[in-house]
């Protein structure tokens, strides 16, 4: 065999194992995605939840505040001033 038939061999061979670490590569990055979709799911489940829970309290308190006379934000401005 020449030194070019070699050459070419060698790298031949080692493009074939790169190609598998990329392969390898992309499968991980691809269970990384997955694991990512799947907390980004349950955090905005879990989003959702805590704000049907906290917008009566909100929507109460803001409510209260108005009858006293102070908005929730103009109770801040107030106190600015």
């Amino acid at each position: 065999m020449s030194q070019y038939a070699e050459r070419t061999q060698k790298q031949f061979s080692e493009l074939e194992a790169s190609n598998e670490r990329m392969k390898e590569l992309t499968a991980s990055m691809d269970k990384i995605v997955e694991t990512l979709q799947e907390g980004h799911a349950q955090f905005s489940k879990a989003s959702e939840e805590t704000n049907k829970r906290l917008n009566p309290v909100f929507e109460e308190q803001h409510h209260s505040a108005e009858k006293k006379g102070q908005g929730l934000s103009g109770s801040r401005n107030k106190q600015t001033i």
